[in-house]
């Protein structure tokens, strides 16, 4: 096999055009509360319509991202870039006119692949850099900043007269301005086979999979462990009675400080390795979790709801990172992407049953419980490692 031509991947234009990928390819999860509301309204939706809605989207995104795993190092990226993006902007137009609830499933599930292969191919890209924690911290701000932009924006502009119609209009102009950046998305890939700098050996050989399977576990569970509370943390205030106004704002900050952590991750990367930053964020997100079911007053119950956030946007890079390190061939990093899916969808869904009425603790402890298996896995599995195959301890 010839040798593939040595791509940089820790150059700017390179890192830059991941990074949007990134920004593009959670646009439509991101978006996902307003678009969900937008299209009840507008197609006169049942919410358990709505929720089949949200969960098609992440079958086609779990679908594609998991099968991913086998092929995302053997095609042209920038052919998987230029593919991807017409039917992420078909898929949404094609949504804004459909009226069969069926048909609107099936371009919901080409949406979630389509999305998710500029996502997870974002992620895979970062992965090869030399400092992935510091990029994947940019990654998470870039994310939730795209996001925060278009929540103030849309719908007191193209929203207003148009509704759906304007959302969708809004992130498919939102891919058009972004996607000239993606012009220095590379080929391939530094871990690819028959890169000329990796290392054959650590190629051939690897590391135990059974440590990149628990650190991805762990991301699951981490995961889960935060979307649960997210997801509860305006119902919590609410049982506290507290103002709705208030708790609204509140939920705006709370995203700031999930910006923050991103970017204490970016201003940290990898100095102090990724399983201290790992463990520190799972210890705030648990003293968060006693905070909010001891909350009896609103500054009590605000400050543990932002270091929730906090913990979301510092810890999840270094779990990205983790998986990064360990994973010598390349592969696996692109299953972070059903990891955090899969988190998202088991994690609200098992704390629905749990929660008894205006009773959240069962919601809290199962959060606290998740976020400490998390950590146990993502804190330990460099243990597995042989001596000889070891990475530098983070």
């Amino acid at each position: 096999m010839s040798e593939i031509k040595v791509i940089n991947m820790n150059s700017r234009v390179v890192i830059l055009a991941a990074l949007v990928l990134s920004g593009i390819g959670a646009l439509y999860y991101n978006m996902l509360p307003l678009y969900l509301g937008a299209a009840q309204d507008d197609k006169m939706l049942a919410n358990n319509q709505i929720g089949f809605l949200s969960f098609s989207f992440f079958l086609g995104y779990n679908i594609l991202t998991i099968s991913a795993f086998f092929w995302i190092r053997k095609v042209d990226w920038r052919l998987l870039t230029l593919v991807s993006l017409p039917f992420c902007c078909i898929a949404l137009y094609a949504s804004s006119f459909l009226d069969s609830f069926e048909a609107l499933i099936g371009s919901t599930v080409i949406a979630g692949a389509a999305f998710a292969s500029l996502y997870g191919l974002g992620a895979t890209i970062l992965g090869d850099t030399d400092n992935p924690a510091r990029w994947y911290g940019a990654k998470i701000a870039l994310e939730a900043a795209i996001g925060a932009v278009l929540f103030l924006i849309l719908p007191s502009t193209l929203m207003i007269d148009n509704g759906f119609d304007g959302l969708v209009l809004g992130m498919i102009l939102t891919i058009l301005v972004l996607s000239p950046l993606l012009l220095f998305v590379p080929s391939h890939g530094a871990k690819d086979e028959g890169y000329a700098g990796l290392d054959k050996s650590a190629q051939k050989t690897g590391l135990p999979k059974v440590t990149i399977w628990m650190t991805l576990l762990g991301t699951v569970l981490f995961f889960s462990a935060e979307t649960t509370i997210w997801a509860f943390i305006e119902r919590i205030g609410s049982v506290m009675e507290f103002e709705a106004t208030a708790v609204g704002n509140l939920l705006s900050v709370t995203l700031v400080c999930a910006l923050t952590g991103s970017f204490l991750a970016i201003y940290l990367g990898d100095r102090f390795g990724n399983v201290r930053p790992l463990v520190s964020s799972g210890v705030l997100f648990f003293c968060a979790l006693l905070g909010l079911g001891q909350a009896q007053d609103f500054i009590f119950y605000a400050v543990s709801a932002c270091a929730v956030m906090f913990s979301v946007g510092y810890g999840i890079p270094y779990a990205f990172s983790e998986i990064a390190e360990l994973d010598t061939d390349g592969r696996y990093i692109v299953l972070t992407v059903p990891a955090i899916g899969v988190g998202a969808m088991i994690g609200p869904a098992i704390a629905g049953y749990l929660a008894e009425g205006k009773n959240f603790v069962p919601v809290l402890i199962f959060g606290g419980v998740c976020i400490a298996l998390a950590i146990v896995l993502l804190a330990s599995a460099r243990r597995f490692m042989p001596k000889a195959a070891s990475l530098e301890e983070g």
